[in-house]
């Protein structure tokens, strides 16, 4: 209905109890709905919980393996979801420089449904929206190519001073 629409949801994996069968019935649930990105965290036990006390505690193992088996359904489905976007020009607000290349001149920002792009900026354009060419889709990144400063649209007489 909303095929532009971003669903995203915490998971945590390895609740006492869990079995394969009821891991691999929320694998195909979110398969299926076709999140845009998944936040996927193993249960860790906590003393003093009713949890703690539960039985068939999960194996530290299998967690960690239906962790990682939800992480990369995450990244799968994070890259079909953005790939709908590529050529398309959005609106996004750019946050912080490039932390892995900060002399590149590349900034990373997020459009309004939660895309996050790396794109020539400057540090003035920080926290302002701009318009972004989305050139190359991927996870964790789509590349983009600055195209314009939206609030320069913005009259004057409507900005709000500082």
């Amino acid at each position: 209905v909303f095929p532009e629409l971003a669903i995203t949801s915490d998971v945590i994996v390895g609740f006492p109890g869990e079995t394969e069968e009821e891991f691999m019935e929320t694998y195909h649930f979110i398969r299926e709905q076709r999140f845009s990105e998944l936040h996927v965290f193993p249960y860790s036990k906590r003393t003093g919980t009713p949890a703690a006390r539960m039985p068939n505690q999960v194996d530290e193992e299998v967690k960690n393996e239906r962790v990682h088996r939800l992480i990369a359904l995450s990244d799968q489905l994070a890259k079909e979801y953005a790939s709908q976007f590529e050529g398309q020009v959005l609106e996004v607000i750019p946050e912080e420089r490039d932390k892995e290349n900060p002399e590149s001149g590349l900034y990373i920002g997020y459009t309004d449904n939660y895309l996050k792009v790396k794109f020539p900026a400057t540090e003035e354009m920080v926290g302002e929206i701009v318009k972004v060419k989305i050139t190359k889709a991927g996870y964790p990144y789509n590349e983009g190519e600055f195209v314009r400063v939206v609030t320069d649209d913005i009259p004057q007489s409507v900005k709000l001073s500082s």
